[in-house]
């Protein structure tokens, strides 16, 4: 016998080390003696390993007959200890079967990495019962439904969109466009759960940092309407806006950084000018902000399919504005395309130039014309903010977006 015969036990052994541990604490927190806890857990993911094993040498009907028999003499002895609980522990038993058959997983070589990330999630959702179960008692029939018509958007019309664009030009793509929509609706759900869970403020700022890295202008479409509906969480929406728009530009030099490590030192100057700005404005924003700490904002409706078709709509138009300047006015150079680009998405222009740097465009040219796409992209979210927010939200907005935008376009002529 060497060590790789017996490693699949020693893993089985640790899942169910793992699981049982939560079992044990969770008893004592019940102070109930007498019921499965951490030695009895460990077991159970050994007798998986054993009869994953033995179902080698006599086929796989031992391995569905040992799990059958498992799971009666399971239910027998959960439905025994009732008197001890008072109450029958479905989840307990549920998580014994669970664990047997993750120690089944673990005898396989091919399966090993995966019952143990099986283990590690089937215990975070054992030992997050308080919150999980705080958070749905708080949900109303709306935040159901909603989370049911999101869930419809992404995972039911989104695959089911064609991906070749039915324009004779080739830029409407359904499927990229509802993706769009898909996004701006999922970050106005999560900045809804979050604001339900961390409070108005803590809540937006964190909306603000994640959606920045997915994709700041449809949060700043997401913000917009929210500030609309709710003139308390202004400066709250403002501030996700803005830091959001901050995160952008430290994503556009990874780009360029995995890309075209060479423009990396170059592009530096005027982004890291253009996050500087923005994080101290924001920060003042905040500071000066007037508090809403003891009032509450309701946040109605976190799924709003309105203000992200209006995006999606938006976004549409820039696309094909792009493209119908292309062909009808030909290229005015490589700085009118990334302005153009700049209007609907910076990856996409930041991408093609580090490339492009590598081979037929001046070093100089591309950074220029990716600092410039960074800009506009900026002005769009100004836009967005008047357009789709209300005048209050995009002044606040304009306090930081503006100064961004001189300080990079001066970082971009004089540096």
């Amino acid at each position: 016998m060497n060590f790789v015969e017996i490693y699949p036990f020693l893993v089985a052994l640790l899942i169910g080390a793992l699981i049982g541990t939560e079992r044990q604490r969770r008893l004592a927190e019940d102070n109930v003696r007498g019921v499965a806890g951490l030695r009895t857990f460990t077991l159970i993911a050994l007798l998986g390993a054993l009869s994953a094993t033995l179902s080698v040498e006599y086929g796989s009907g031992f391995a569905i007959a040992a799990l059958a028999t498992f799971t009666i003499l399971v239910g027998i002895g959960y439905a025994s200890s009732v008197t001890a609980l008072g109450r029958i522990d479905f989840t307990g038993a549920v998580a014994a079967v669970v664990t047997f058959v993750l120690g089944m997983l673990s005898s396989f070589p091919d399966s090993i990495l995966l019952a143990v990330a099986l283990a590690i999630i089937t215990t975070w959702i054992l030992a997050t019962r308080a919150i999980t179960h705080h958070y749905v008692e708080a949900l109303s029939e709306t935040d159901l439904l909603d989370t049911l018509k999101m869930g419809i958007m992404a995972l039911v019309i989104y695959p089911l969109l064609p991906e070749t664009p039915p324009d004779p030009w080739g830029v409407l793509n359904p499927r990229q466009i509802w993706l769009f929509v898909v996004l701006v609706s999922l970050i106005g759900y999560v900045g809804y759960v979050l604001i339900r869970i961390l409070g108005t403020e803590r809540g937006l700022s964190l909306t603000g940092i994640l959606g920045g890295l997915a994709s700041s202008t449809a949060l700043a479409s997401a913000m917009a309407s929210e500030a609309k509906e709710n003139r308390e969480i202004v400066s709250s929406a403002a501030f996700a806006t803005a830091i959001a728009s901050c995160t952008m530009f430290p994503r556009v030099l990874f780009i360029v950084l995995v890309v075209n490590r060479a423009l990396f030192i170059s592009l530096l100057p005027p982004l890291l000018i253009m996050t500087t700005v923005g994080v101290v404005l924001s920060y003042l924003l905040m500071i000066r902000r007037r508090p809403i700490i003891g009032k509450e904002v309701i946040v109605k409706d976190p799924f709003r399919i309105v203000p992200a078709l209006k995006f999606g709509a938006l976004f549409a138009i820039v696309l094909l504005a792009s493209k119908l300047a292309s062909l009808y006015f030909g290229d005015a150079g490589t700085y009118a395309a990334s302005i153009i680009a700049g209007l609907a998405d910076v990856d996409a222009i930041t991408l093609s130039m580090a490339t492009l740097a590598q081979s037929t465009v001046d070093s100089n040219v591309a950074v220029t014309s990716i600092a410039i796409a960074a800009i506009t992209n900026t002005l769009v979210k100004l836009a967005i903010a008047y357009i789709l927010g209300s005048v209050e939200f995009g002044n606040k907005v304009a306090v930081i977006f503006v100064p961004m935008v001189t300080a990079g376009l001066l970082a971009v002529f004089l540096i």
